[in-house]
């Protein structure tokens, strides 16, 4: 009685019921689970309902598990589309199913529909941030440093920021050129020196040739950050941070730059020393009044390390309290590439060129630098892709880090150890646009 009233509330058209009926006389795997629970259970056969058994009943030919219908195995592909077919995403389905219909693996078979699903691909939200991945600190001051570009009141600036004090140097460009940008850190290392390694981020004045040429002279070890993940270049964005405050509060204040900047360097940081007593080993004299003491010890940078690891570690817990580790890519995994918040370009993945910093190819022959979070892996195949993920990809050389190089099309960085073929000429590439010749008059 109570497996009848069941099915007569159920929300399923009497068509739709029918159907069901006549598929589930047809499916030998259902009607030898009705034939079990008719009769003693037989542990060795249907081993996918034995654990559900006390859940099965039958009604009007079909099987029930409780309140949900066993659907046949032709039925679910239908049904899968059904459940699916508002997009409302993987748990959403699965609570759907649970209302009203079940067979065996169908939350893995939800799984596996959502995941291959072109548009849920497309729209699926931004990925969680990972884990912090703490910077080396610097044996000695001004050994590696960050550099960026910013903008502020309509004027360009560079900044060259040391990773060991947090000392900022500024300038003020006529112009983005890289003519221009390697002139100011040409004399901003006449005054500190030239360090090892110097990180920017992947912009055309530091992508150029003509930088490129640069760091081989003056023999320092130039990185870049993955495009569009600025956290890549962290120390520089948070110099760049600072220093637009400086600036702000200084021009609505109508007090000194150079003041509000000397402030700054000569601060003590949370560790304890300044910026300019760690680069410089001295205290800079300003505005107020202080004492020399030559008698007093001077902090050891053994001392300032272990404070430096001390803070870096809390800054590390405090991050990672929100973050989410990633599984990390194989070579020739299919990928989505966020652009602009959707997913809408697949791609192959090449190689990782660093920690969580990946070299891809998207469908259109096009080599991408992308950081993992920016990096959506898959289930689904593409055949254009798959196609050519046993091909060489001819990548030319550039000049940037010594451990890498990257490609022409994309001013992508490579690890040396991945042979390239070297290719000076550029990529030529047809454009898709659909030409139409102009409707003349024939007079």
């Amino acid at each position: 009685m109570h497996v009848n009233l069941i099915v007569e509330s159920l929300p399923v058209s009497d068509q739709k019921l029918k159907q069901i009926a006549e598929e589930t006389a047809k499916d030998l795997v259902i009607q030898a689970v009705i034939e079990n629970l008719n009769n003693n259970w037989i542990k060795s056969s249907c081993a996918q309902f034995c654990n559900v058994r006390s859940e099965l009943s039958v009604a009007d030919g079909i099987l029930l598990r409780q309140d949900r219908i066993v659907i046949p195995q032709v039925l679910r592909e239908e049904m899968l589309y059904r459940i699916h077919e508002r997009h409302l995403g993987m748990e959403k389905c699965k609570r759907r199913s649970r209302d009203s219909v079940y067979w065996p693996g169908i939350n893995l078979d939800i799984e596996k529909m959502v995941s291959s699903c072109e548009v849920c691909l497309k729209h699926q939200n931004r990925q969680a941030k990972e884990p912090m991945i703490a910077t080396d600190l610097p044996q000695f001051p001004w050994q590696k440093v960050g550099t960026d570009l910013f903008h502020f009141h309509g004027k360009e600036y560079l900044l060259v920021v040391d990773y060991f004090s947090s000392f900022p140097e500024i300038a003020l460009l006529s112009n983005s050129s890289s003519a221009c940008v390697i002139q100011h850190m040409k004399s901003i290392f006449a005054r500190h020196g030239i360090p090892l390694v110097l990180v920017s981020d992947n912009g055309p004045c530091y992508n150029s040739k003509e930088f490129q040429d640069f760091a081989g002279h003056y023999d320092f070890k130039h990185v870049t950050s993955s495009p569009h993940h600025a956290q890549s270049n962290g120390k520089a964005e948070k110099g760049v941070h600072i220093v637009k405050h400086l600036l702000k509060k200084a021009s609505e204040g109508k007090s000194d730059l150079y003041l509000a900047l000397l402030s700054y360097r000569t601060t003590p940081l949370e560790h304890g020393a300044s910026p300019a007593e760690l680069l410089m080993n001295r205290k800079l004299r300003t505005t107020l009044p202080f004492r020399i003491n030559t008698k007093q010890d001077k902090m050891s940078s053994v001392t300032v390390r272990l404070k430096q690891k001390a803070l870096q570690k809390r800054q590390k817990t405090n991050y990672d309290k929100q973050t989410k580790m990633m599984k990390v890519l194989s070579k020739n995994d299919i990928v989505r590439v966020e652009d602009e918040n959707c997913w809408s370009k697949k791609a192959v993945v090449l190689e990782e060129v660093n920690p969580r910093s990946y070299v891809v190819r998207t469908e259109n022959g096009q080599i991408l630098r992308r950081n993992r979070r920016s990096l959506l892996k898959t289930q689904e195949t593409n055949k254009t892709l798959a196609d050519k993920k046993g091909e060489e990809i001819p990548i030319s050389p550039e000049r940037v880090p010594s451990n890498m190089q990257s490609s022409s099309s994309s001013s992508v960085p490579l690890d040396n150890s991945q042979s390239a073929e070297p290719n000076d000429s550029p990529v030529l590439r047809r454009s898709s646009r659909i030409i139409k010749k102009p409707d003349r008059l024939n007079l």
